[in-house]
């Protein structure tokens, strides 16, 4: 007779139960043969990718869009690196074969290219993503505003 530990160990996220037909993609451009499909039904049955959702052409009451494919989804990974946002084809179809090499991000092109999923965005996340956006092209526009001002002078 032994004493069990309650809690002890890695816990894991509780996701709520994936169906199977969001376990396996539909959309792919390309066949890929080297993709273990068993292993890719427990990485988003775990939680760690993104199932491949429904995708909609238009913004159908859906959270985000894929900056890859444009469709909208629910949900979507996330780059470790920079944190966009990317469908699980999509991230599927970017993935090195195995004859490969390593594959950069395809936002800020850092090497060694990995998602993570998170779940739903918040709706605060959402307004402060937006937010940045707008400050960004503000600045841009500020630049580009200035440029001209000094080519007009010279």
């Amino acid at each position: 007779m032994g004493n069990v530990a309650i809690g002890v160990g890695r816990r894991r996220r509780r996701w709520p139960e994936v169906e199977e037909r969001l376990t396996q993609p539909r959309r792919l451009l390309r066949q890929l043969s080297d993709v273990d499909s068993g292993r890719l039904r427990r990485l988003i049955r775990s939680g760690d990718l993104a199932p491949c959702f429904d995708a909609a052409e238009d913004d159908a009451g859906l959270d985000e869009d894929c900056p890859i494919c444009f469709y909208f989804y629910p949900s979507l990974n996330r780059s470790k690196c920079c944190g966009k946002g990317i469908c699980t084809e999509c991230f599927l179809q970017l993935i090195p074969s195995k004859s490969s090499k390593v594959v950069h991000c395809p936002f800020c092109k850092t090497a060694s290219y990995a998602v993570e999923y998170r779940g739903n965005r918040a709706k605060r996340e959402k307004k402060l993503d937006q937010q940045k956006e707008q400050n960004t092209s503000e600045s841009k526009k500020k630049i580009q505003s200035k440029s001209q001002i000094a080519d007009e002078l010279t």
